[in-house]
C-alpha cells in the first residue's frame, strides 16, 4: 500500500526490531530480555509491535508505564499461537485501576509499601521496584529484605525485583559502578528471601555498560528501537523507525526574499524551496527552526526557516530534480534519528514518542 500522498508517515521496519533484540540478547548474558512498549512503543505504536515482539521474537515479558491503554497491548498479544506474556505496569498501583488489572492481567511494579499492602489481598503476580539512586520510585534497598513481612505480601507471588541506574547514559560516571556494587549486594542479601523473583537492574543504557552484573532479566527501551542508549552515536544499533513527509509545492525564490514565520531565513542566491506536509504538532520539534536537515533529492537540505505548525520549508537549491510528490526523509537511514535530536537540543527518547497521532504508522517485515 503507498504512503499517504498529502501526509507524514512513519514506517518502522519490525524485521530490524527483530534483528535489535536478538543483538540484545547477545549482551544480555544469558538474561531473559524483556521489552519496555511503554509510551505506545516510544512512539512506533505498541499494539503491533509488541504482537510482532511476542510471536515473531518469543518476547516472554513487557513493560508499560501505566495500567491506562494497557489492554491494546494485552488485546495485540493474547492471540491463539502465541506463547502468554507477563505484562508489568512501571509506575506502581492504585486499587481504582483493578478493572483495568483484570481485563489486563497485569502485574504492578510495588514502588511503596502502601502499594504493596493494597496488592497482596490480590495474591497474584507483582514486582517489587527498588531505588539505588535515582530517588524516583522505588523502596530503599534496605527494606527490602523484611518487605513481605511488613506488608503482608506473600513472597512467593514476587516475580521480579527492578532496579534502575541514574547514570547509565554517561558511561564513565562513578555512580554506575557504585549502584551496580548496590545492586549486588542487594541480590546476594535477598536472593533467598523472593525464591520466585528475578533480579533486574539494566535497561538498554546498562546494558552497554563494561563489567554489568549477573542478571535475571534485563529491560531493552531505546536500543531496541533503534537510538542510541548513551551519548555515544555509535552505541546505536539499526535504525527500526523512519519519519517521511510529502512535498507539497515547490518554488523558487529570489535573492533576498525570506521564507516562514517572521523571515528568519532569507536566500542568500535565487533558490529552490519545497513545502513539506510536516509541522510541529505532528512532533517535529519547533527548535529545529533553521538547523535540522532532511534527505531528499539524493542528500541532505536545511530546513529553511521556522518551523510551523503544519508544514515544514527545506532548501533544494543544491538538490537533484525535487518535485511535488516526492518524500523526505525526515530521521531514519540516511538522518539518524540521535543526530536530529541533538540538533533538536533533545533526545531520540523525546523525539520518538512525541510522533502525533495524524502521522500514519506503517509495518514492514
Amino acid at each position: 500500500m503507498p504512503l499517504p500522498p498529502n501526509r507524514p508517515a512513519l514506517t518502522v521496519d519490525l524485521a530490524a526490531l527483530g534483528r535489535n533484540l536478538e543483538a540484545l540478547r547477545a549482551r544480555a548474558g544469558g538474561a531473559e530480555v524483556a521489552t519496555v512498549v511503554k509510551a505506545d512503543a516510544y512512539g512506533l505504536g505498541a499494539p503491533d509491535v509488541a504482537r510482532h515482539l511476542a510471536e515473531r521474537c518469543g518476547v516472554r515479558t513487557m513493560f508499560v508505564a501505566y495500567a491506562y491503554g494497557a489492554e491494546r497491548v494485552r488485546g495485540a498479544i493474547n492471540k491463539p499461537g502465541i506463547d502468554p506474556v507477563d505484562l508489568y505496569v512501571l509506575n506502581g498501583y492504585n486499587p481504582a485501576d483493578d478493572a483495568r488489572y483484570d481485563m489486563a492481567e497485569l502485574r504492578p511494579v510495588l514502588n511503596t509499601a502502601e502499594e504493596a499492602v493494597a496488592w497482596a489481598r490480590r495474591e497474584e503476580p507483582c514486582a517489587i521496584g527498588v531505588d539505588v539512586g535515582m530517588n524516583r520510585l522505588g523502596i530503599p534497598p534496605e527494606d527490602l529484605l523484611g518487605f513481605c513481612k511488613r506488608t503482608g505480601l506473600d513472597k512467593d507471588d514476587v516475580r521480579l525485583v527492578l532496579m534502575h541506574l541514574s547514570h547509565a547514559g554517561t558511561p564513565a560516571a562513578a555512580q554506575n559502578r557504585a549502584q551496580t556494587l548496590l545492586f549486588e549486594d542487594t541480590v546476594a542479601e535477598c536472593l533467598q528471601a523472593f525464591p520466585r523473583a528475578k533480579f533486574s537492574l539494566s535497561a538498554s543504557g546498562g546494558l552497554f555498560l563494561p563489567n554489568s552484573p549477573a542478571e535475571g532479566l534485563v529491560r531493552a527501551g531505546i536500543a531496541l528501537y533503534g537510538g542510541a542508549p548513551d551519548a555515544d552515536p555509535a552505541s546505536a544499533l539499526e535504525p527500526v523507525a523512519t519519519l517521511t513527509a510529502p512535498v507539497l509545492t515547490v518554488r523558487t525564490v529570489a535573492r533576498g526574499d525570506t521564507a516562514g514565520y517572521d523571515g528568519i531565513w532569507r536566500a542568500p542566491h535565487e533558490s529552490r524551496l519545497a513545502t513539506l506536509a510536516i509541522g510541529y504538532a505532528d512532533g517535529y520539534p519547533r527548535h529545529l527552526s533553521n538547523k535540522g536537515v532532511v534527505w531528499l533529492g539524493g542528500r541532505e537540505c536545511p530546513v529553511a526557516g521556522k518551523v510551523s505548525m503544519d508544514l515544514l520549508i527545506v532548501d533544494v537549491t543544491e538538490a537533484e530534480d525535487v518535485k511535488v510528490g516526492d518524500r523526505a526523509e525526515l530521521f531514519g537511514p540516511h538522518v539518524p534519528v540521535d543526530r536530529l535530536a541533538r540538533l533538536a537540543g533533545t533526545i531520540s527518547y523525546e523525539l520518538l514518542t512525541s510522533i502525533g497521532a495524524r502521522v500514519e504508522r506503517r509495518y514492514v517485515r
